[in-house]
């Protein structure tokens, strides 16, 4: 929806610093193509870039409470914005749900951040107290970057690169854990040293005393909560499965609802998926004729939907989709002969640096989804990671441990006077963020109890890692070209029902997302809800031009990825004969990390 920034100091005046956050509001300027506004308060100096998606003529931000002790810059939708504002006390002077938001925070504290359902960053100033509050909606589905500077000024923007100084320094911790595990990267940790994200589902206090992060909500499955206390399996009998799944139905048609709430033109990116699918079809009713952007790419035809990691030739399905369901579908072709200039843009654009090959294509459907006059878009992200979509759920081994995960997604090799052993410092702290003691002893008694215990560490540490990255992507890539990504999937009353849903529901059969599949019966084409998970597609036709584009960077690196990637496996890559899907990935990645530090002109190691 927006862009939000601000600058928090208690040494001087607000005004003091009207460069820097005109810098700010300047570097947010894409995420708000239909307005801007600034204030400046005792200590608080906020900016807002606006995409009107609800009040275009009263939405302007930032905004004040009627007494002028409140004020909030805010970056999202809510669901549940009508019924919210139902509840609170009134009188309310705008449409905007961002005055809904200011409300339930004045009357109910922090604790209204439970009732928020939607996704969200926001940042609320409290003029009579001189305190700041902000918060991050529960997976991280919209931003909020900040640092603090060496005068013990807050700073903070939506994105990360609206704060950096002319020669940023590299977080090298962050830029080792991008080669090695580019899923799990860019969201404990920024690129630029000193720029932290805060986490999803966390709060952020700051006053004169200092500033303060905590986590207001966790993603805890009933099953995990259960196994803690001591109690039963969680499973669930027939009977409980049936009416789970029709309250998971109910839930995001609701959800679909609450997304469809706009001003502007809407559309989908329809992958021809269970996911976006069911979306499309539950909008059916308020939005026929939904536009459905889908991606292709030359020659697609010829991989015959083959791949090393995922499925990946969604046409076909789109298109049968579109036709049974009447989406107004729309092809977004990719052209290969700009593919070098894109991989300069996109390392520009995504300032936690480009993990995944797909976020080509997710720049392709934004630049066509606005190019159309669209403003907002539907996406099925969070559905696999909230309902267990992955394949490697069902794969005992990969479910061993997060190094497996890495091996199978593939690392760039970092220079050992760096890191000797990355791979195996990354594994220790994904086990303790999954809460994996390491021993296994007591579970290997009992075979199911620990296999479920296993996919529940995985599945931890894809909602925690994995899910904030993909959404960081989705997020980054749309507002690039002004359009919002919306997020049905991460509705909180789905997300409760989901973690209801006991590991062996889900993936029941050795079939991923089992139980929204039967919420779905009947929702969607019978091909479709029975398909197997598939990724954004990649072009798989990419690698002789990543080739180029690395032997062209190898020759003059920049001076970070001379002092970081092993360069012999960089060159071996770069001039091999051929090169299967994970090594054009790793190639990728080289390639990026020089195309990102150029962008921002980051300063050498």
């Amino acid at each position: 929806m927006c862009g939000i920034g601000g600058v928090v100091r208690f040494d001087r005046p607000a005004t003091s610093a009207g460069a820097e956050l005109t810098c700010i509001r300047q570097r947010l300027a894409h995420r708000g193509p239909d307005g801007h506004g600034e204030r400046f308060l005792g200590h608080a100096a906020l900016c807002h870039t606006r995409l009107a998606m609800v009040d275009r003529r009263g939405g302007a931000q930032p905004l004040a409470s009627a007494d002028g002790r409140w004020h909030i810059v805010y970056n999202g939708e809510l669901h549940n914005h009508h019924a919210l504002r139902a509840e609170l006390r009134g009188p309310f002077r705008t449409r905007s749900d961002t005055e809904t938001v200011l409300a339930a925070f004045i009357e109910r504290g922090e604790a209204c951040l439970a009732d928020l359902d939607g996704m969200f960053a926001f940042f609320v100033w409290d003029e009579e107290r001189q305190e700041g509050f902000a918060a991050r909606d529960r997976l991280g589905v919209k931003p909020f970057a900040w640092c603090r500077d060496p005068d013990g000024a807050l700073r903070f923007a939506s994105e990360a690169k609206a704060l950096i100084a002319d020669r940023p320094h590299a977080d090298l911790e962050a830029i080792v854990e991008y080669l090695v595990a580019p899923a799990f990267s860019g969201v404990q940790r920024s690129p630029f040293a000193g720029i932290h994200y805060l986490p999803p589902g966390h709060l952020l206090r700051v006053g004169r005393e200092g500033v303060e992060v905590r986590r207001w909500w966790r993603w805890s499955p009933a099953q995990e909560q259960a196994r803690a206390r001591g109690a039963g399996s969680g499973r669930a009998d027939e009977r409980g499965a049936e009416a789970l799944a029709d309250a998971v139905h109910a839930a995001l048609e609701e959800a679909v609802r609450g997304a469809l709430r706009a001003d502007v033109p809407l559309g989908i990116f329809s992958s021809g998926g269970l996911d976006s699918t069911a979306i499309g079809a539950l909008a059916r009713p308020q939005l026929a004729g939904l536009p459905a952007f889908t991606i292709h790419f030359a020659g697609q035809e010829r991989w015959g939907g083959r791949s090393a990691l995922v499925v990946s030739d969604d046409a076909p399905h789109a298109a049968a989709a579109a036709a049974a369901l009447g989406f107004d579908a729309r092809r977004v072709e990719v052209d290969r002969a700009h593919l070098a200039d894109e991989l300069v843009a996109l390392a520009a654009v995504n300032d936690a640096l480009p993990a995944w090959e797909q976020e080509l294509a997710q720049r392709a459907l934004a630049r066509a989804a606005s190019a159309a006059g669209i403003r907002g878009v539907l996406v099925g992200d969070a559905a696999d990671e909230t309902h267990y979509g992955y394949h490697f759920l069902l794969d005992d081994d990969a479910v061993r441990g997060p190094e497996i995960i890495l091996a199978r997604l593939g690392s760039v090799g970092v220079r050992r006077e760096v890191d000797p052993d990355p791979v195996a410092r990354l594994t220790r702290e994904y086990r303790a963020l999954s809460g994996d003691a390491g021993d296994g002893a007591p579970e290997e008694h009992h075979a199911p109890a620990a296999r479920t215990a296993r996919v529940l560490r995985t599945m931890r540490l894809v909602v925690e890692r994995w899910l904030p990255r993909l959404l960081h992507n989705g997020d980054i890539h749309t507002m690039a070209f002004g359009v919002e990504a919306r997020v049905p999937f991460a509705a909180a009353p789905l997300l409760a029902l989901a973690e209801r849903v006991p590991v062996e529901l889900a993936l029941q059969g050795g079939v991923e997302k089992h139980l929204l599949r039967e919420a779905l019966r009947g929702v969607v084409p019978e091909a479709i809800r029975t398909r197997r998970k598939s990724a954004l597609p990649k072009d798989q036709d990419a690698g002789p031009t990543y080739q180029v584009e690395a032997r062209r960077v190898l020759a003059d690196p920049h001076p970070l990825l001379r002092a970081l990637v092993e360069p012999g496996e960089a060159h071996r890559l770069a001039a091999a004969p051929s090169i299967d899907e994970r090594d054009r990935a790793r190639l990728f990645r080289i390639v990026s990390l020089h195309h990102w530090a150029c962008a921002h002109a980051v300063a050498g190691p």
